[in-house]
């Protein structure tokens, strides 16, 4: 299990890019974490019961999509679609919870890193990954104003990676993206007037599936 919420990711990752000057900004409540779609837990816990003394409480959305809300902050889970759509969650009984699957969550997978908050190791997308998966889901947001901000925080989280001179790690991303991810992602580059990062084969070069 690893945290996904991908305003969150950019917050910690101040703990990954320290040789450079990098300042996100949060405005949002939610916290995501991202798991398998047949997710193994060691032990089962109650996680409302557990969490219920720091306000927390199931609310229940969509189809029946479970949250952990409390006046600061929202926990959800979510699992990477695969195969034919489906709008049911997907069951975590070792948490007493449910998960929502969304597509292009798999891109988060590739190649997680580990970085310490407040004393404890928390694993997180790599940058490359983040930034690709926020161009990538862009263009499907229904809100327009939700998909510029995916927008400005994947070039933000890219814009680290080139100061922080790891685009051989942003290549090696790219491979693992599907055609349609990748035109997806070339595209937003282009409207976001980053042509140098599609035009210069050294940064980003579609590879052949």
């Amino acid at each position: 299990m690893r945290p996904s919420d991908r305003k969150w990711c950019a917050y910690f990752y101040k703990q990954y890019f320290k040789k450079i000057e990098y300042n996100p900004v949060i405005k949002t409540r939610d916290i995501d974490f991202l798991v398998n779609t047949k997710p193994k837990f060691s032990r089962s816990v109650d996680l409302e019961e557990l969490l219920k003394p720091a306000g927390f409480e199931i609310e229940f959305f969509g189809n029946g999509y479970m949250k952990l809300e409390s006046e600061e902050l929202a926990i959800e889970f979510l699992a990477p679609e695969v195969g034919r759509s489906s709008d049911k969650p997907l069951p975590l009984p070792a948490l007493k919870l449910n998960a929502q699957p969304l597509r292009h969550l798999q891109i988060l997978w590739r190649n997680p890193i580990r970085i310490a908050v407040s004393g404890i190791s928390v694993r997180l997308p790599h940058p490359a990954d983040y930034s690709l998966q926020k161009l990538v889901i862009a263009v499907n947001r229904k809100k327009s104003d939700k998909a510029e901000k995916d927008r400005q925080s994947a070039i933000a989280v890219l814009d680290a990676i080139i100061e922080n001179g790891e685009m051989k790690e942003f290549n090696k991303a790219v491979k693992y993206l599907s055609k349609k991810e990748l035109k997806t992602a070339i595209d937003e580059l282009r409207k976001a007037g980053r042509e140098s990062i599609v035009t210069d084969s050294k940064i980003i070069s579609p590879v052949p599936q």
